[in-house]
């Protein structure tokens, strides 16, 4: 018996070292981007979506469709969270079609109004958005105020008037 090693490929060390230093190269370009784009930066190790899964929305996948649809539809295909940035390159990737002249910003502006109104999508970031299925214990509403508010302002009464006299109002403060 030979207690020889075998020796290494160098070749395969090379493409090793390459690959890696690719990996470092491509992080530094989405935090780049991310920073670019107003939305945080991909942490550090942060996994990325094969070209499999890339690849899984079609050219055509969301003609036809709102954007709140679209990418709700994304986001249960690709099953990970997604930015905006992310999202909008998805969305034109499928056929959407947006002629606003900031479209990152009317993507971030939609899905808001969804979370804020359907709930089915929701914020888990500055800028991430995932599914609420995804989060099955986890509250995504804002806590109600603590002075037992029952959707009135807190300056008005239940006729809807100040409650106190205002400066503006000098025949109320008379009575």
């Amino acid at each position: 018996m030979t207690s020889e090693s075998p020796i290494p490929d160098p070749y395969e060390i090379v493409l090793g070292d390459l690959r890696a230093k690719r990996e470092q190269i491509d992080q530094a370009i989405r935090a780049i981007e991310a920073i670019r784009s107003g939305a945080p930066a991909p942490a550090v190790g942060a996994e990325r979506p094969s070209p499999e899964e890339t690849s899984a929305i079609g050219p055509g996948a969301f003609l036809g469709m709102s954007i709140a649809d679209a990418t709700r539809k994304l986001l249960a295909s690709q099953k990970r969270q997604m930015t905006n940035p992310e999202i909008l390159a998805a969305l034109k990737g499928g056929g959407l079609i947006l002629n606003s002249a900031d479209p990152l910003n009317t993507i971030g502006a939609v899905i808001t109004r969804r979370f804020k109104e359907v709930g089915d999508i929701v914020r888990v970031g500055r800028g991430v958005w995932g599914l609420k299925e995804w989060y099955p214990n986890r509250n995504f509403r804002p806590a109600r105020a603590e002075n037992g508010d029952k959707g009135e302002s807190p300056s008005m009464n239940g006729t809807n008037a100040p409650e106190r006299p205002s400066a503006l109002n000098p025949d109320a403060q008379k009575a």
